[in-house]
């Protein structure tokens, strides 16, 4: 009984944390509220309905979640996992009896439900992403009519939903009539099979072809889902042809994403690309002091400095390590200098360094693991056994590093962005078909992140 009570406790304290942590009550209570706490003995296991909660846990809040537990628990060795088919009890939400769960999935957003935060009023401008910002306002003022489709793409947190979501704020500022509709393509996707599954395509075609405005995250996820591939391509074309706005984010540029259809690839082509880089410092501590706008409590600029010397690789961890110290002092009424700063993001900046792999680590180890020099590796020589080994530094300076593609080019003895791409999709289809090839890089990969 005490182990259960234990259990729900940490719980119940990790989400009020977690409350804190989100500052948003729709995403708190779409994608917390409903978890349950299962269990805490080796492991604190957390439920959850079906794999695509899971999935999107674990690729937008389980950092969040395993530091609210740990701080919760006041151990920072717990080990978090998530187990599936558990639905939400009746504590946490009302639902008419004949609904299944699966009308309980998020809802697509539309501009209404778009998060009021991230407008462009609340989103720092610099070098790496000052084109990407132009171009979404150019969007949000004339959808439609200039860049369509945009094509925005660069690393993980770096603020790909905020802009492109800003650019559907101020469209419906400009029109209140649009019809604008956001969805991430994990959504996209569960929405397509559950239309296919009900017998209702009709109305998912109709849904997704007749707004003004169609915003998808994270596209690269079309990769390796034929027919969703040709539904897409047939509604990009219906929405194009009848000069409604498309705007696409993803990870990598079209190009880059393996699996991804030609025509599919010539269509996003036909519109704007532009990437978005990681921020410098001092537009890493830009976006801390804009961030620091919306919380209560004040931290020094020594802290502010000391965050972002730390943090340099994501905006939205960046962002959550502000937000964790800012929720430290709420709670506990603790003072943040310096030294308390170092010690509550301790795991955090453990996570940031151990990230971190340069050009020339990746260099280093591919030229020990083939018996090559990196001078070799750079220069001009193209025999096969120095080749390969080039193509497959090349796609893992794309895979780890935050470099650009002719950062990564330059870098290789000053080779063309086409020739960093055609090696990574090279390297790319191989693995997927020889497991010697698979092997071998999955193993230099495992060394330098593990470094």
């Amino acid at each position: 009984m005490e182990q259960i009570l234990a259990k729900d406790k940490i719980w119940l304290n990790a989400r009020n944390t977690l409350r804190v942590i989100l500052n948003d009550d729709n995403l708190y209570n779409r994608w917390i509220s409903t978890i349950k706490a299962v269990s805490f003995e080796d492991d604190f296991v957390l439920g959850v309905s079906d794999e695509f909660f899971a999935d999107w846990l674990e690729d937008h809040y389980m950092e969040d979640i395993k530091n609210a537990i740990r701080d919760a628990a006041g151990n920072d060795k717990i080990n978090v996992k998530i187990e599936i088919g558990f639905v939400p009890s009746v504590e946490n939400l009302t639902v008419a009896k004949d609904k299944t769960f699966s009308a309980l999935l998020p809802e697509p957003v539309h501009i209404v439900n778009c998060n009021p935060k991230f407008t462009f009023d609340k989103f720092v401008v610099g070098d790496g992403n000052d084109f990407a910002y132009s171009a979404a306002v150019a969007v949000g003022q004339a959808p439609g009519i200039s860049f369509n489709p945009l094509f925005i793409y660069g690393g993980t947190g770096l603020g790909k939903t905020h802009i492109i979501q800003a650019s559907a704020h101020e469209a419906i500022k400009n029109n209140k009539k649009l019809k604008i509709e956001y969805y991430t393509c994990e959504e996209f996707l569960n929405a397509y099979t559950e239309a296919l599954q009900n017998n209702k395509i009709t109305d998912f075609r109709k849904k997704f072809r007749k707004v003004d405005m169609l915003l998808i995250d994270d596209i690269q996820f079309l990769t390796g889902k034929e027919k969703l591939q040709e539904e897409f391509f047939n509604t990009f074309n219906a929405l194009y042809n009848d000069n409604k706005q498309i705007v696409l984010t993803s990870d990598r540029s079209p190009r880059e994403i393996n699996g991804l259809e030609v025509r599919l690839i010539s269509r996003f082509e036909n519109g704007l690309i532009t990437d978005i880089q990681p921020p410098g410092l001092e537009m890493r501590v830009a976006i801390l002091r804009k961030k620091q706008e919306e919380q209560i409590v004040k931290l020094s600029d020594d802290v502010l400095y000391f965050i972002a010397n730390k943090i340099t690789s994501n905006v939205r961890r960046l962002e959550g390590a502000l937000i964790r110290l800012t929720a430290l002092t709420s709670m506990t009424g603790a003072k943040i200098d310096l030294n308390v700063a170092e010690r509550i993001l301790h795991p955090i900046i453990i996570q940031e360094a151990a990230a971190k792999v340069t050009i020339d680590m990746v260099q280093k180890k591919v030229a020990d693991h083939f018996d090559l020099k990196i001078s070799e590796l750079t220069g001009e020589k193209r025999p096969k056994n120095i080749a390969y080994p080039r193509m497959i530094a090349m796609y893992l300076s794309r895979e780890l590093t935050e470099n650009s593609l002719p950062e990564i080019g330059e870098a290789f003895g000053g080779r063309t962005h086409a020739t960093v791409i055609n090696a990574i999709n090279k390297i790319r289809k191989e693995r997927s078909k020889d497991k010697s090839v698979d092997h071998s890089v999955s193993f230099i990969q495992r060394q330098l992140q593990n470094n």
